[in-house]
C-alpha cells in the first residue's frame, strides 16, 4: 500500500468490500483499536461483519503520507447506528471498551491511523480517535 493506493483501500472499506480490504493485509496483520487487538484478515473480516450489522461506518481521509514501511492517515470516521449497539452486545462479542451506538445516532470522530507495511502489505494498524462527550 502507498498513499496513492490508500484511496483504493478506503473506498473498499466504505463500500464494505471485505475481500478487497483483506487483500491489502499480510497474513499476520493485527488491528489495534481502543485497547483491543484483532488478528489476521479473517478476524478483521469477522469483526467488521459483526460491527457493520449495527453501524454504518464511513471514513473520509483528509491526509495520508508514507513510504514503503509506514503509512500515516488522518481523517473523519462517521458512524450511524442502524440498530442499537449496546454495551451488552459489545461485551458479548469481546469488545467491552468500544462505545455503544444507539440506532439513529450519527457521530463524526476525528481519526488517526498508523499502518506498518512489509512487502506492500499491511502488517499492523493502530487506530486512535477522539471520542466526543456523550449526548
Amino acid at each position: 500500500m502507498t498513499p496513492a493506493t490508500y484511496n483504493d483501500y478506503v473506498a473498499a472499506f466504505n463500500r464494505r468490500d471485505y475481500d478487497a480490504i483483506c487483500s491489502f493485509f499480510a497474513p499476520e496483520v493485527a488491528l489495534h483499536s481502543l485497547g483491543h487487538t484483532i488478528r489476521r484478515p479473517d478476524g478483521i473480516r469477522a469483526f467488521y461483519r459483526f460491527f457493520h450489522q449495527y453501524v454504518v461506518e464511513n471514513i473520509t481521509v483528509t491526509a495520508a503520507v508514507g513510504d514503503d514501511r509506514h503509512l500515516f492517515a488522518e481523517g473523519v470516521m462517521r458512524l450511524t447506528g442502524l440498530q442499537d449497539l449496546t454495551q451488552e452486545v459489545l461485551s458479548a462479542q469481546g469488545f467491552p471498551r468500544f462505545t455503544p451506538v444507539p440506532k439513529g445516532l450519527s457521530v463524526e470522530i476525528p481519526l488517526f491511523l498508523h499502518y506498518d507495511l512489509k512487502d506492500g502489505l499491511v502488517t499492523e494498524i493502530r487506530c486512535a480517535g477522539y471520542l466526543p462527550p456523550a449526548p
